[in-house]
């Protein structure tokens, strides 16, 4: 692997389901990955949801550190960037899984947007990093044990393992929905997930908020309300940070260069772009770039 370039990691073809129960303390005993390494920023093709349950340390979810400890919850989606933190003495529980081993609604969201909602949307509701309460926590650790055990004796792809799966994740988003920093205590408006959902396919080439109040047929000031009440930012601060999010992993995709990662990102000038990710991130992207590559 190119030591300039992110590393892709995609799913195993020796895992013969779409699921996998790992535990920390082994996966540092394992002999390391020949397609990344696991302690410097790698993209997942997969999701992963991990269960601190000792010890104290970081960890990075898209260029961000975070502190964890027992009873922290990490979930990671299909394309964002994660590591993990040089702390021996942590140890967790990892779900890793694919898309395709949940139905569309496992999360519980209601919704009457046309088509399926996808799983990169629900980054967007599902933060990255939540502080469970110890009896939460325990719940949970029981459910993934439970799965695991399932796992050890080949059950893996039978249907029991499979609504077990689904009742782990369940279970860890409404945990991480429901938890003090994230507080939804009613039903999500369509619109906020209309908007996210059009702002996955379409940040590539707009950032305007008008633009995307018109498509889903509302006033932006009706698109700023809403968001404000779904998760506390406005649409146009939702959509700058996706735009610089996706900016900073292409920024670590190989030889690719500053204007290019501009380009694809609808942004003709790269004397805009600089400006642009200075004011949201602020360092210049090459400045990033030489920090943050492995």
């Amino acid at each position: 692997m190119d030591n300039l370039s992110l590393a892709n990691v995609k799913w195993s073809q020796q895992i013969h389901s779409r699921f996998e129960v790992l535990r920390l303390k082994n996966f540092y005993k394992r002999k390391p990955p020949e397609d990344h390494d696991p302690w410097q920023p790698h993209r997942l093709n997969f999701h992963a949801l991990i269960l601190f349950t000792h010890g104290q340390g970081t960890h990075s979810v898209d260029f961000i550190d975070y502190s964890v400890k027992a009873g922290t919850l990490i979930h990671i989606c299909a394309n964002q960037i994660h590591h993990f933190g040089h702390f021996q003495e942590l140890d967790a529980f990892m779900v890793v899984f694919l898309p395709a081993a949940l139905p569309s609604n496992v999360l519980g969201l209601s919704t009457s947007i046309s088509g399926t909602l996808s799983w990169s949307t629900i980054q967007y509701i599902w933060p990255s990093v939540t502080f469970l309460k110890p009896e939460q926590a325990h719940l949970l650790q029981q459910h993934i044990e439970l799965l695991e055990t399932h796992q050890q004796i080949n059950f893996s792809q039978q249907p029991a393992a499979q609504y077990l799966l689904c009742s782990i994740i369940s279970l860890a988003s409404q945990m991480a929905v429901e938890s003090e920093k994230h507080p939804l205590d009613k039903t999500i408006d369509p619109k906020f997930l209309e908007f996210v959902e059009l702002l996955e396919r379409s940040f590539e080439f707009s950032r305007n908020v008008k633009w995307y109040a018109e498509q889903i047929n509302c006033s932006p000031k009706t698109l700023y309300r809403i968001c404000l009440t779904t998760v506390g930012k406005s649409a146009k601060a939702i959509t700058n940070e996706r735009v610089i999010i996706e900016a900073q992993r292409r920024l670590l995709g190989g030889n690719i260069t500053v204007k290019e990662v501009g380009y694809s990102l609808g942004f003709a000038e790269t004397t805009n772009f600089v400006k642009f990710f200075r004011r949201l991130s602020g360092q210049n992207p090459d400045e990033f770039r030489m920090k943050s590559r492995p």
